[in-house]
């Protein structure tokens, strides 16, 4: 099994970031395979929404969640962000700014087409793309990686991301975009205006609030950046000094202000 490998990647991303949520990749199969499910299969009420499927594939409840060109069954914005559909600016400025249900993402119509213009061409890399845990893929060699996790756990794989890297900057954005295009499409190099070999921080639109939890982060990482952080795990900080990164015990100053606080908060609330 080549060291590349999914299976080999995802548990050293694992063992990392001492995650709890299964780490999860990005491949587009010739043929989708016995064990894929569909966006339907897990959601079936309401906004049939491809980033909250995968969350549902990091917490055990399915191997595997796949779309297709032509899917049916899930919504409009994740076709066009994996590139099974256009972008519509239309459609992005109705949730984005003006529409009856608008989130208020953006400030203007004419920033939201701006944005969209930077995002590029979105080309998919075949007729399925499969968002899998690491384990079901196995020895593929996929093309990005996804994590989920508490400050902590993101945090630390942020650092690890940094161990090798010469600059100090340019290593993680955290840009604009759908769950869907944060967890797959930028990392998965399908977007022609995504910056190479950069970590995605998210999600950062707010629409996908009501199901993604308040405590969690994700961070994707393009295939060479996470194959980077797997040969360098051992030689860092997480595996070297794990009582760094994850302190059994911790000077409680910050915290016990921090629950003082939220304390007072909650009492002037009340009042």
């Amino acid at each position: 099994m080549s060291i590349k490998s999914a299976s080999i990647v995802g548990e050293k991303l694992r063992e990392s970031g001492r995650l709890e949520l299964e780490p999860l990749c990005v491949y587009s199969p010739a043929e989708m395979s016995e064990g894929i499910v569909q966006v339907s299969d897990l959601i079936e009420k309401g906004g049939r929404c491809l980033a909250k499927a995968v969350m549902l594939v990091a917490a055990g409840e399915a191997d595997a969640v796949g779309i297709s060109r032509g899917s049916k069954g899930v919504c409009r914005g994740a076709l066009c962000f994996m590139g099974y559909a256009p972008v519509s600016k239309p459609m992005m400025a109705d949730i984005a700014v003006r529409g009856k249900d608008a989130a208020y993402l953006k400030g203007t119509e004419g920033i939201c087409d701006s944005t969209i213009d930077s995002i590029g061409q979105i080309t998919p890399p075949g007729d399925h793309i499969v968002i899998s845990t690491c384990d079901f893929a196995g020895d593929i060699e996929p093309l990005s990686y996804l994590c989920f996790g508490n400050a902590e756990q993101i945090r630390n794989l942020c650092g690890l991301i940094h161990f090798s890297a010469e600059s100090a900057f340019g290593q993680i954005e955290a840009p604009w975009g759908s769950g869907c295009s944060l967890f797959v499409t930028y990392p998965a190099g399908m977007a022609a205006g995504a910056p190479k070999e950069t970590a995605f921080l998210g999600p950062t639109a707010a629409d996908g609030n009501p199901w993604f939890p308040a405590d969690t982060m994700s961070l994707s990482l393009p295939a060479t950046v996470a194959n980077r952080m797997a040969a360098d795990a051992d030689r860092s900080f997480v595996i070297k000094c794990p009582e760094i990164a994850y302190p059994p015990e911790r000077d409680k100053s910050v915290t016990n202000a921090i629950a003082k606080l939220r304390s007072n908060h909650t009492r002037v609330h009340k009042d």
